[in-house]
């Protein structure tokens, strides 16, 4: 354990909650209609459950996640000329599949996982939401 590793992983951990936030904020504008209808008439069981699952990723996981889930939001919103988020050299094959295959979803099941992120986020980085 060096002081150098630990103060790049705080500065990792900084870098997290500010792009946290950045997608928190985007995810938010996206699912007004859905947060405001889930607010409502309470959360399906089948989101409680995805939602739980969500909880047991660690921190570096869940950010990759998100990330993910934000990138391919931006190509959804911005760029659909794309049929799917480019491959990253600096991405493990599998993750850029995995993130090949959110373009697969249909716009429903994506809002589920979007909102599914979103509530995530709250829960990890209750101060974001404060701001």
């Amino acid at each position: 354990f060096s002081v150098s590793s630990n103060s790049s992983r705080q500065t990792n951990a900084a870098a997290q909650e500010a792009l946290a936030k950045v997608y928190f904020i985007e995810l938010e504008k996206y699912l007004t209609l859905l947060l405001s209808q889930e607010a409502a008439e309470g959360v399906p069981q089948q989101r409680v459950a995805a939602r739980q699952k969500l909880s047991k990723l660690n921190n570096l996981q869940f950010h990759e996640l998100a990330t993910d889930v934000y990138d391919e939001l931006m190509r959804r919103n911005i760029d659909e000329r794309k049929s799917f988020l480019p491959v990253r050299e600096d991405f493990h094959p599998r993750r850029n599949q995995a993130r090949q295959k959110l373009a697969t979803l249909p716009n429903a099941r994506f809002k589920d996982l979007a909102s599914d992120v979103y509530h995530e986020i709250r829960r990890r980085y209750p101060f974001v939401v404060e701001d």
